[in-house]
């Protein structure tokens, strides 16, 4: 992960809403150059990938087409899911 700032919250164990910030794009990502580093907290999606050890999950990031890992990212709190 990139040295920009130390994670204030661990990396995600499980699906679901977290609050992050983008630090470097994972490989293939379109104009990942442009949209990395991002200082600004945003709300992403972690994602169940069947996957062992650091690849279990992928994180999706609102109008970016390709998956990014969890090493990807500083990790805010989860969000708490929505109970109307």
């Amino acid at each position: 992960m990139s040295k920009l700032q130390a994670p204030s919250h661990p990396m995600p164990d499980q699906e679901g809403h977290y609050w992050a910030k983008w630090c470097i794009a994972s490989d293939g990502t379109r104009d990942g150059d442009e949209l990395t580093p991002s200082n600004k907290w945003e709300i992403v999606q972690v994602n169940d990938n069947n996957g062992e050890e650091m690849m279990r999950f992928t994180v999706s990031v609102p109008g970016v087409e390709a998956a990014q890992w969890l090493d990807c990212f500083v990790w805010g709190p989860r969000v708490p899911e929505y109970r109307g």
